[in-house]
């Protein structure tokens, strides 16, 4: 970057860039030690556990979302204006929403509310960002049925909405009633950082990879990758999701625990039919890279190949 010959700083520099520093400013805070006892020590958890998926996850992956899907469809980002907004407005409301996670412990009643209150106002750039990737993808929906890349980054674009969008309103006190420390937070969790950050990762993988190998993994294989990895998703965030709830109001109630724990069996039987097939994807995946890079029969692609066609 320091070295660049153009004024301005692409997006996908902006939030890789980004990443990389923040993830060394919040490291640091978390290692002092001298105000680390007590509830200082929970403070810097949420801080620490929260950032560490906000301010290092996700800008790598959004990262990757401005670089490849303008790669993918060969058309530039629909605003980068709007790109630099939820990058400047992540970082002022992100850092102290992992107070959110404590809320009714003996940290102060103001934090646990200013968390509340960022959270909501994460809506501002998770939209935004979101808007944006949909946008710039608006009128190339023949190119997403035929393409794997896209269809994986498509996912991740929603489940960065959806499941941000979800976090919000789990930051709530009504509702943290309810599904804290339940099976739904772990639930949320796999919607963010499989749903988003992986199909994140997947997308860019499979779109970029083979410009630098020359070489494509078979369509059956992306495909085999994505309904399993999607499928099996959509298995286990929705049963924990049920369940968790479930568990949640079990608890309000005030049912024994172990009501609550009788009542997750059918749900966690669902959870391991989801993460059998997620896990399932991830060896089909494992494949899918060693044909893009040593296998013989991978299929040899044009490496200066810009169009979505290209890529499926």
């Amino acid at each position: 970057m320091a070295h660049r010959s153009t004024e301005d700083i692409y997006l996908s520099n902006w939030y890789t860039v980004g990443g990389v520093l923040w993830t060394c400013i919040i490291a640091i805070v978390a290692i002092l030690p001298w105000y680390q006892y007590g509830l200082g020590q929970v403070s810097v958890s949420g801080y620490f556990m929260h950032n560490a998926v906000g301010m290092w996850f996700t800008p790598l992956a959004l990262g990757i979302f401005y670089y490849a899907i303008p790669k993918v469809l060969s058309r530039p980002i629909y605003s980068y204006a709007l790109g630099v907004f939820a990058f400047w407005t992540n970082l002022i409301f992100y850092p102290i929403i992992g107070a959110h996670h404590f809320l009714f412990s003996p940290l102060p009643w103001w934090l646990q509310t200013t968390a509340i209150v960022f959270s909501v106002a994460m809506l501002v750039p998770v939209w935004g960002g979101s808007a944006n990737f949909l946008l710039t993808m608006r009128g190339r929906l023949r190119y997403m049925i035929h393409s794997y890349p896209l269809m994986f980054i498509f996912v991740g674009v929603v489940g960065y909405l959806v499941g941000s969008t979800q976090g919000t309103f789990e930051a709530f006190r009504s509702l943290q009633q309810v599904w804290h420390l339940t099976n739904f937070t772990v639930g949320h969790s796999h919607l963010t950082m499989y749903g988003f950050v992986t199909f994140a990762i997947w997308g860019g993988i499979y779109a970029l990879l083979p410009r630098a190998t020359g070489k494509q993994a078979s369509v059956l294989g992306m495909g085999v990758h994505f309904w399993l990895a999607l499928v099996g998703s959509f298995i286990y965030v929705i049963s924990l999701s049920i369940g968790g709830t479930i568990q949640g109001l079990d608890w309000i109630h005030d049912k024994p625990f172990i009501q609550s724990v009788v009542d997750m069996k059918p749900y966690y039987v669902w959870r391991g039919v989801g993460g059998l097939l997620m896990f399932l994807s991830h060896i089909v995946f494992a494949w899918n890279v060693w044909k893009m890079t040593y296998g013989r029969s991978a299929k040899t692609v044009p490496l200066a190949s810009k169009t979505a066609e290209g890529l499926t």
